[in-house]
């Protein structure tokens, strides 16, 4: 991409507006996640539906930040985060009142949805941290620094606050984009049968 193009893409928060569209866009970002896959099933437009379902639910629940990479006006990616202790809050309601409505929802899904989300309220570090819970690019704008963009973003943020980023991960070519803005990872383990990487990364000096 050239460097008018990246100087074109606007880092803006989310409105109520765009909460349909971004959803939207981040269906189309995880359709090959192999975790949602594991969990949702194989990769076709049923599922895509079930994810753009996902993520319409949890972007209006107004918690956390969410940012969106805007180019003429269109949604290219998502990035969502929350501070610490609040990840952890959304976790334990995921796991406890809230899976009623997940159980109606996703019905037969809703399990495995479930222990996805146990294991990684497990790994969650219980310390001071902003989680980085999603990050989605449109498949077409994938490789040409939209996510860089973003979480650039979140970095400098983090950095003015003096605070460590921890992120989760299925897929290992992002383990090295994040390596790339100072990430490491501290833990694995399989989820569903697909391989996570646990990250974190402290803060720099501003």
């Amino acid at each position: 991409m050239s460097l008018e193009k990246k100087k074109a893409i606007e880092i803006v928060p989310l409105q109520p507006s765009g909460i349909g569209e971004a959803s939207m866009v981040m269906s189309r970002a995880f359709t090959l996640s192999p975790l949602l896959v594991a969990a949702l099933g194989e990769s076709n437009e049923k599922q895509r539906s079930t994810i753009e379902k996902m993520y319409r639910m949890m972007l209006k629940e107004k918690s956390g930040t969410v940012l969106s990479a805007k180019e003429d006006g269109k949604i290219l990616g998502v990035i969502r985060f929350l501070e610490w202790p609040q990840c952890q809050k959304e976790n334990n309601s995921f796991l406890g009142l809230k899976f009623l409505l997940v159980l109606l929802v996703f019905r037969g899904k809703a399990l495995r949805l479930r222990k996805w989300f146990s294991i990684w309220a497990k790994h969650d570090p219980n310390k001071p941290h902003l989680h980085l819970s999603a990050l989605g690019v449109l498949p077409e704008r994938q490789g040409q620094g939209v996510g860089s963009l973003m979480l650039a973003q979140l970095c400098d943020y983090a950095d003015k606050l003096n605070q460590a980023v921890y992120l989760e991960t299925d897929v290992r070519r992002n383990v090295h984009l994040y390596e790339r803005f100072g990430f490491a990872i501290v833990e694995e383990e399989p989820v569903l049968s697909a391989p996570n990487w646990f990250m974190w990364r402290p803060p720099r000096l501003v």
